[in-house]
């Protein structure tokens, strides 16, 4: 079994990231399970760190983003692949993805939630980028489960802390995720905490973080790995998504060549 997993922006952006969410994978998956990690475009550079975790914050920048991920999500199925991971919070244009191509496509922060309903009654995200506050309560309501997500809790560090602790200098990191943790729990009486972006992820694995009193601390590793696992043998079986409705209808193959045609767009 291969799996795309679709980064956003430059995966290699911060230095030995990449290799962190392959051990990760590595800790879980099964032997038969192949796993290729992708940026949006597989760069590294001044460039690619210039607009990691910039131009996120902007919506018209973001469809840049968006559209990239689209056309690696084809790609992956040209090449091959039996599924996709869409490795970000916000799930980018999980919806989209899912009519474009046949083989299965799941979002982290989509998994995240359904996975912690199921380990206690209230979740909620902690992460670094209080910009992105909009656009996670937006996934919240378009799957209807505010009734069991709480406000998402920032955590006093950025970007450079991130990359000291996958670097191994971790201690303001792991203080900040404490910090903003307690505070989740105490203000609004979150019982499983979902990391944000996906390197908090990393490096709560890393460090060995599953718990901080009570609450759980959900690693989306998992449950990403093994639904991803779980929907190619569905599909296999003959069990696939719907193709009803404009949001799931996967268009005509010539007509998308007829509109990458008039846009320029690579087919």
């Amino acid at each position: 079994m291969r799996i795309w997993e679709q980064g956003l922006v430059a995966t290699y952006s911060i230095p030995g990231y990449k290799e962190l969410i392959l051990e990760h994978y590595d800790a879980f998956r099964r032997p038969d399970t192949d796993i290729a990690v992708h940026g949006v475009k597989d760069v590294s550079g001044p460039l690619a760190l210039q607009i990691a975790g910039k131009a996120v914050n902007y919506a018209y920048l973001q469809r840049f983003h968006e559209q990239q991920i689209l056309a690696n999500a084809r790609q992956a199925e040209r090449e091959g692949f039996d599924a996709i991971i869409l490795g970000a919070l916000q799930d980018p244009v999980l919806r989209e993805a899912r009519a474009a191509v046949d083989i299965p496509v799941l979002g982290y922060g989509e998994v995240s939630m359904l996975t912690a309903m199921t380990l206690g009654e209230r979740f909620g995200f902690i992460t670094i980028n209080p910009n992105m506050e909009g656009v996670i309560n937006l996934m919240i309501r378009d799957r209807g489960l505010e009734a069991r997500a709480a406000p998402t809790t920032f955590m006093e560090c950025g970007y450079p802390d991130l990359s000291a602790a996958v670097e191994g200098q971790p201690q303001r990191f792991l203080d900040a995720f404490h910090e903003a943790a307690d505070r989740a729990m105490r203000q609004n009486g979150v019982d499983v905490i979902l990391p944000g972006v996906t390197i908090i992820t990393e490096l709560l694995w890393k460090y060995g973080v599953t718990r901080v009193g009570d609450a759980a601390v959900l690693d989306p590793r998992l449950p990403l790995l093994r639904m991803a696992e779980m929907m190619v043998e569905m599909r296999s079986a003959g069990v696939s998504v719907s193709r009803r409705g404009y949001f799931w209808a996967k268009p005509p193959a010539e007509l998308v060549a007829s509109v990458m045609e008039f846009y320029g767009l690579p087919k």
